[in-house]
């Protein structure tokens, strides 16, 4: 084959493929991407402690960032387990957030905290939750609901378990007054 030959089916390719890029994409241009490291979808995170389960945190979706931060965009549950296994309290939100270099989770959006034993809840608009202390805070506004009255404040600590609670800024309470229907005679017919 002729030399000239070679040179031009050589030529012509390589002119046309340098040529396609049009510009010259630098890669100190390009972005660096921040989005999640990893993404998983149906979580469920088990903690025991002697093999009894403690706590269920589980979520539709979970996000892991590069730097370690953990985020749940599609809501998080978290239950608590006394230690005969019994579910004692449980946390929801439309949102959950845990940062990587503490040990402390976030909850937003209608966060609700049931304490599944003495019928009381919790509602408020951000929750904290510390696995280390075994506490639950916010400085938010809460509304409590028992079964005698509606207890509303700026603000409120307790344990993880929601038995007691500290509150620290009272707002205006109400008592709940059920009132109870007394049983009717039945009319007394004349004979």
């Amino acid at each position: 084959m002729n030399k000239k030959v070679v040179y031009i089916l050589f030529i012509i390719p390589l002119a046309l493929f340098l040529n396609c890029g049009g510009e010259e994409v630098k890669l100190a241009d390009m972005e660096e991407y921040s989005g999640p490291a990893f993404e998983s979808t149906g979580v469920e995170v088990l903690m025991s402690d002697s093999t009894v389960l403690k706590i269920k945190l589980t979520g539709d979706k979970q996000l892991q960032h590069k730097n370690g931060d953990l985020e749940f965009p599609e809501g998080i549950k978290v239950v608590f387990y006394s230690k005969t296994g019994q579910a004692i309290t449980e946390i929801t939100a439309l949102e959950g957030f845990k940062a990587a270099e503490e040990n402390v989770y976030r909850a937003r959006g209608d966060v609700l905290v049931r304490d599944l034993i003495e019928k009381k809840t919790l509602s408020s608009e951000e929750l904290y939750w510390n696995p280390e202390d075994q506490t639950i805070y916010t400085d938010k506004f809460v509304t409590i609901e028992t079964t005698e009255e509606l207890i509303l404040a700026e603000g409120l600590k307790a344990p993880q378990d929601f038995s007691t609670y500290e509150l620290i800024n009272p707002k205006d309470s109400e008592f709940i007054i059920e009132e109870k229907e007394t049983p009717t005679q039945p009319e007394k017919t004349r004979n």
